[in-house]
């Protein structure tokens, strides 16, 4: 309801106009009086010692009033006070709410063929080597053996498509060759030129080659004796085992991600996740919350531009990992963005191979809060497999808010909540819905939405129900006493009883402004702070 300023009739209920004073008989009871012309509306006259005594709400004083007769004897008047304060005074509404979470969308794992790269072989005969699962193949490294000849991996984009010797024509890949074979130290005496042909001196460099990776040094790589790769790769999965029987074409290893897996691990049900928090395994890889409105869709590395790549290389930089004085958050994957995603994929336990796929992360524009796990350790997940459910992270509390006092609160504004605990936590109103409801008592309302500023404030307390204090009128540095005080005149209007230094009491004419928990703001010339007042 709406705090407003005190009139007559709104202390009418918490105030009476006191009975005139009576004289006391002789024989110590009361007798029926009329008033003595004194300007003080109420006295209470008691008969015995003078006692000081501690009230609630103020002092007791003895003041001293003769009985008229003329006797020495003193009849004491005890009196029960308070002071004047000046004071800020706040009207609360206190309403009812339930503490909760809000449903969100369930998460679904994705996965894509985009970003798993295969690599095949060209030669035919027995696989006699191959690298292990996890390696990560450098430039000059031996990817496997077939029939004991060396397969190596050079720096290139063009693929290997000839071989290479002195009977070869000019071409494009004699010069990416050539350039891979300086780059790897093979030239070390500066006889080759770096161009479309093959010389002698290309040769001797390719001898060197072959003495380091254990081949015959006949200074000529028969086609499918070299894999041109654009940098160093991760081996996800070999895909051949020592032994197998290869041909060409036939696929080697498995460079990134597998569109399905087994589940692992999970993250446990009412956990609240934030950037960078592991969702899950799949098959030992983790799944990773990151912060962005921009869901991932494609396999993001070497050469990739766009929204995305802009929110993974913000999110790296805000995880910690974006320190190298290269690495720009522009939105273009780069070779630092790629040593930054290393260095994050090595971090978690991720396969380092510098490329973010599909079903590596998932990107939501907020930390949530997990509901149901809809899959369980041991069971398969593909592109589309819900996993869990989901709610929003920060605690929040629903309150039907009566039509009547849609007015009293507006969205954005400041609130707390009161919890089961009685602990009070700062909230503000984040929703108040425009549809007018019932309730079972057919009362009508609106939804308002109040979310808690400290999303930690309230751990495992869901559908608990709390208060929620709505601040509605206040007065600022203004004159108060209890509303207790306020004397109901005959002719109309308020007092108070002020107390004088020498025990005496007299009335002072108020106005009654806000009123807030026992307590309403006066306003009179006559008074200031610390002056005594009469309350019953």
């Amino acid at each position: 309801m709406d705090a407003t300023r005190m009139e007559p009739s709104d202390v009418q209920e918490e105030l009476e106009v006191l009975p005139e004073t009576t004289e006391p008989s002789e024989e110590g009871g009361a007798n029926e009086s009329t008033p003595d012309g004194e300007t003080s509306g109420r006295k209470w006259l008691w008969i015995g010692i003078a006692v000081a005594v501690l009230v609630v709400g103020g002092i007791a004083i003895a003041v001293l009033a003769t009985n008229g007769t003329g006797d020495d004897s003193a009849l004491e008047l005890t009196l029960s006070t308070t002071t004047v304060e000046r004071t800020d005074l706040v009207v609360t509404e206190e309403l009812s709410g339930t503490l909760g979470y809000g449903a969100a969308d369930p998460l679904t794992f994705r996965s894509s063929d985009d970003g798993v790269m295969t690599i095949p072989g060209l030669l035919t005969g027995t696989v006699t080597a191959i690298v292990a699962e996890g390696t990560v193949v450098e430039f000059g490294d031996v990817l496997y053996e077939v029939n004991t000849d060396p397969v190596v991996v050079l720096p290139g984009t063009l693929p290997a498509y000839r071989a290479f010797n002195t009977r070869m024509s000019d071409g494009p890949d004699v010069e990416q060759l050539e350039q891979a074979l300086v780059d790897l130290g093979y030239d070390p005496n500066r006889n080759m030129t770096i161009n479309e042909d093959f010389t002698s001196a290309t040769a001797d460099a390719i001898e060197r080659l072959q003495e380091d990776i254990g081949a015959d040094e006949d200074g000529s790589l028969n086609l499918g004796e070299v894999i041109f790769m654009p940098d160093a790769f991760y081996v996800a999965e070999p895909l051949v085992d020592v032994g197998t029987t290869v041909g060409n074409g036939s696929p080697i290893v498995a460079t990134s991600s597998a569109i399905e897996g087994t589940v692992t691990t999970i993250i446990d049900e009412g956990s609240i996740a934030g950037l960078g928090e592991e969702l899950m395994t799949i098959d030992g890889e983790p799944v990773v919350l990151l912060i962005g409105d921009v869901p991932v869709f494609r396999a993001m590395g070497l050469g990739v531009s766009g929204a995305d790549v802009l929110q993974l290389e913000a999110a790296l930089v805000e995880l910690g990992y974006g320190d190298a004085d290269d690495f720009t958050a522009d939105g273009v994957f780069d070779e630092a963005s790629r040593l930054a995603v290393v260095a994050w994929q090595s971090a978690i336990g991720a396969q380092p191979d510098g490329v973010v796929n599909v079903g590596d992360v998932i990107f939501l524009p907020n930390a949530i809060r997990v509901g149901d796990n809809l899959v369980a350790v041991g069971d398969v997940v593909r592109d589309g497999t819900p996993i869990m459910s989901t709610s929003v992270s920060a605690t929040f509390v629903t309150v039907e808010l009566s039509t009547d006092d849609q007015d009293l609160v507006a969205v954005g504004d400041a609130v707390v909540v009161v919890l089961p605990n009685g602990t009070r936590e700062p909230a503000s109103v984040t929703e108040i819905g425009t549809v007018v409801q019932a309730n079972q008592g057919g009362d009508t309302f609106f939804e308002m939405t109040v979310t808690l500023d400290d999303p930690d404030a309230a751990p495992g307390l869901d559908e608990a129900p709390v208060d929620v204090e709505i601040v509605g009128d206040s007065a600022s540095n203004v004159l108060a006493v209890p509303v207790t005080a306020l004397i109901a005149l005959a002719e109309g209007g308020y007092a108070v009883e002020i107390v004088a230094e020498d025990g005496t009491t007299f009335l002072v004419a108020v106005d009654p402004g806000l009123f807030a928990d026992g307590t309403v703001e006066v306003a009179s010339d006559g008074l200031q702070p610390g002056l005594l007042v009469v309350i019953p």
